[in-house]
């Protein structure tokens, strides 16, 4: 496979798991193409038009060529500038490194400028749970604005790296989340949990969150209720770039979701879930990712032949191909 048939699937993957459908998803790009078209002349080269073919802003090749063949790859769900040094170092040992993916985009260039691209998602998720549109647009529209409004742009250090040391380097994030609903909703459906207690043996069935509580003592954690409170209505937070804001879980608890599924759990999101009636399952950050990765990566091998993942930055692989 080469690094551009890797990315183009990945965005295929993701569409294929977005709860908003391909057809919402065209739309998307139509209109990309669309505001690209109304801005003046003087604006236009600025614009990334990755975003007419790729609805993810946070999958992007940051630095090609494109058509390198990929036999093996350094990928991490961090990637800073130490883990591109570590892939020059493996080269110099004799590794084969093709191409570092990374998951999380900070430091991989253009992608964390683009929230319109990926965290519009959380709307529709609220949406699909009975929320009303406008009380989620309220929510995270100005969200959005406000991670714009903390961006710096210091984004170029690993792009900037990877060109001295002639390394090809991608992120691939949201296509990857998606994922991590898919792993994660299986393990519940095959352990039936009926009190929130019962959902972390049935978490830990799961090879990579069993992996970070066996090395690393990173268990799935309860908050916000007891653990021998019913299950109830469940709703996966992975995808939409970013934690929601606390507000959101009033929304999810007025409309009827009892548990949520996600990553991070600082008190304040857990007090905001509390006062709305709802719990949260927060499953270990780098294990989640590592459940989407791995899922994902098992579906890019299927369609494109063996590749050789070479973990770092928290990322170990669980390959579940026979």
């Amino acid at each position: 496979m080469t690094l551009r048939e890797l990315y183009e699937l990945s965005i295929r993957l993701g569409m294929k798991h977005d709860l908003r459908g391909e057809a919402a998803l065209l739309a998307q790009l139509e209109r990309r193409r669309e505001e690209y078209e109304l801005l003046p002349e003087w604006q236009q080269p600025f614009y990334d038009q990755e975003r007419f073919r790729n609805p993810y802003g946070d999958v992007r090749i940051a630095r090609g060529p494109d058509d390198t063949e990929l036999t093996t790859v350094l990928l991490g769900v961090d990637i800073h500038i130490p883990e591109l040094l570590l892939a020059d170092r493996l080269r110099e040992k004799g590794r084969r490194i093709d191409a570092v993916i990374a998951h999380h985009v900070h430091g991989v260039g253009r992608s964390a400028f683009l929230p319109h691209d990926f965290m519009t998602y959380d709307i529709d998720s609220l949406v699909a749970e009975g929320v009303n549109r406008s009380a989620a647009e309220a929510l995270i529209l100005p969200y959005i604005e406000a991670k714009l409004a903390g961006m710096e742009d210091n984004h170029s250090r690993g792009p900037a790296v990877a060109e001295l040391l002639d390394l090809p380097f991608a992120c691939i994030h949201t296509p990857a989340d998606f994922y991590i609903s898919v792993g994660v909703q299986a393990a519940l459906d095959e352990a039936k949990p009926a009190t929130l207690a019962d959902t972390i043996p049935a978490l830990l069935t799961i090879p990579e969150i069993a992996s970070a509580a066996t090395q690393l003592g990173a268990l799935p954690r309860i908050f916000g209720a007891s653990p021998e409170r019913e299950v109830g209505r469940v709703f996966h937070k992975f995808g939409g770039g970013y934690i929601f804001p606390p507000s959101a879980y009033a929304l999810l608890g007025a409309a009827g979701v009892r548990t949520v599924f996600q990553i991070h759990c600082e008190p304040v999101y857990a007090e905001a879930a509390a006062a709305a009636g709802v719990a949260i399952v927060r499953v270990p950050h780098a294990a989640g990712d590592n459940i989407g990765l791995n899922l994902l990566l098992d579906d890019v091998e299927a369609e494109l032949g063996a590749l050789e993942v070479i973990g770092c930055g928290g990322f170990e692989r669980h390959s579940r191909r026979a």
